[in-house]
């Protein structure tokens, strides 16, 4: 669909908002379209909830889904000092604003955010900088194990189904020649051994809930010196260590005890936490090679980082082997 098409819609969502002379600025399309909006006195992210790609299932563009997020965001900004990007209603008092093409009928789902100023690091964390990660991904998670879920809240969960369908997933890149058929066996063993671990945990309040799932640098900013994180569409419900295990993806193995650290000043975490971790970390890898296996500009990616995630990570997990604080 072409960039005027969403034009048309982020125009017809703003008068649903009062905001029709707001000035608007495409920014992008992956999980949703993205308009930056200013009026006068304020600056909002605009979302149109259709995705690039559909493969990954429609279960994040369901209406209830959506708006479950956005009852979370306002939870957090009325519940705690969190910096995170206030939903805003529409002129009807609904968190979540509908749009009819003109020409197709198509129903599009839109929200609006307000924007939040910041800086998206462009440098690996400095081991102080980790601690304040850790720190805030524990207040995120203090407030999902007090929180009362709104009734009809819902969003997707991050478990030993889910694990098995990423894997599902990764199968066409096998015929594809992207992944090895060796490599795909070996990443089968492993993903069996990670839901064995899954069903040793039970989902009791202080180790399962609300998570954002997708912490990563490109999700956070940083503003006079805190973090604040954005980008919630990808939360669900999960085990707070998968949520920290994504999040360590991307940091280096020399800063991840100072994200502990962090962690632990407001959060205890069970004795095993680095062996359970280890497993989540194997989870989150392939979840996010799932996410990238339909995008054609991800596949050089995906066919150089498999063979090193299985000589580096999985051969060392399924051998009992640690690796969080030596592999990245």
């Amino acid at each position: 669909m072409q960039y005027n098409i969403y034009d048309d819609i982020a125009k017809a969502a703003l008068t649903q908002y009062g905001m029709a002379q707001g000035q608007r600025c495409f920014l992008g399309h992956s999980e949703s379209v993205t308009f930056c909006i200013k009026t006068q006195a304020e600056k909002f992210l605009l979302r149109i909830h259709r995705p690039v790609s559909t493969l990954q299932g429609d279960v994040w563009q369901r209406p209830q889904v959506i708006e479950s997020e956005l009852l979370w965001l306002a939870a957090l900004r009325n519940d705690t000092e969190i910096v995170v990007q206030e939903p805003v209603k529409n002129l009807q008092g609904r968190w979540l604003t509908q749009v009819l093409a003109d020409e197709t009928a198509e129903v599009f789902y839109c929200s609006l955010l307000h924007w939040i100023d910041g800086n998206i690091l462009n440098a690996q964390l400095t081991p102080q900088q980790a601690y304040q990660l850790g720190l805030l991904l524990a207040r995120l998670h203090q407030h999902s194990s007090q929180w009362q879920l709104p009734q009809n809240f819902v969003r997707p969960a991050y478990d030993r189904n889910r694990l098995q369908a990423a894997l599902s997933a990764l199968y066409p890149a096998v015929l594809q020649e992207l992944i090895s058929a060796e490599n795909y066996k070996t990443l089968s063993v492993a993903v069996c051994q990670v839901q064995g671990m899954i069903e040793t945990l039970a989902q009791e309040q202080n180790i399962w809930g609300l998570i954002h799932a997708d912490l990563h640098e490109g999700n956070y900013l940083l503003y006079n010196d805190e973090f604040c994180p954005i980008d919630f569409a990808r939360c669900g419900f999960g085990y707070y260590l998968y949520d920290i295990a994504s999040t360590l993806q991307y940091l280096l193995p020399t800063v991840r005890p100072s994200f502990f650290e962090g962690y632990q000043a407001i959060r205890k975490l069970p004795e095993n936490y680095l062996q359970i971790t280890e497993g989540f970390f194997i989870m989150a890898l392939i979840e996010v090679l799932s996410f990238h296996v339909h995008n054609p500009l991800e596949h050089k990616w995906i066919s150089e980082s498999v063979p090193y995630i299985v000589k580096e990570h999985i051969h060392l997990y399924l051998e009992g082997e640690p690796f969080l604080f030596d592999k990245y």
